[in-house]
């Protein structure tokens, strides 16, 4: 059974032991990042050697002020799952949109957990406690093929068309833009 919850101080420290252990071993370029590449300022970029102190650091701040949201999967005390869901605006790499929309952008599943349903668990999830916290929308950018790719940190397109995204247009060459309008009956 996969437990859920949003990220908070309280489970902080299991997000960045995830991070910093089991999260990037399939892809270990990714490894230092603690899904801060996306709320990063342009140009805030930081160097190879010194990416995962600083990034986790921003973490650790960021979690604190409520500028990075995201969900957890646990199975037992283990984390096994995360995605990235906060505030479309507070993604300050991606263009800015209204106010009232959330995107979800990263998923990490551990590498045991991968296929078993733990991606779509989270996004349901998030799209249920973002709708409680009272977003009119959510956008995503899944990846556009459905073939298995280890750097799909977006998420399957299909996963997002069974929760009832809408897809729009291609955005580059693999990933096409997804919204769900919320608080609208799926029937």
């Amino acid at each position: 059974m996969v437990d859920l919850r949003p990220l908070s101080q309280a489970e902080l420290d299991d997000f960045l032991a995830f991070m910093g252990g089991p999260a990037f071993a399939t892809n270990p370029q990714w490894a230092g990042c603690y899904c801060q590449f996306y709320l990063n300022a342009p140009g805030e970029e930081n160097t190879a050697a010194d990416r995962g102190e600083t990034n986790r650091q921003k973490a650790c701040d960021r979690v604190a002020s409520g500028a990075m949201r995201g969900y957890l999967a646990y199975q037992g005390t283990e984390v096994i799952g995360w995605v990235a869901a906060n505030k479309a605006n507070n993604f300050q790499l991606l263009p800015a949109t209204d106010d009232s929309a959330a995107r979800i952008l990263c998923f990490v599943i551990d590498a045991k957990h991968q296929g078993k349903g733990v991606s779509t668990a989270l996004l349901n999830f998030a799209i249920d406690d973002l709708t409680k916290q009272g977003f009119k929308s959510i956008e995503a950018a899944p990846r556009s093929s459905e073939n298995f790719d280890p750097a799909g940190y977006r998420g399957k397109l299909s996963t997002f068309l069974k929760a009832g995204f809408i897809a729009g247009p291609q955005l580059d060459d693999s990933h096409v833009l997804v919204t769900k309008v919320l608080g609208k009956s799926k029937y």
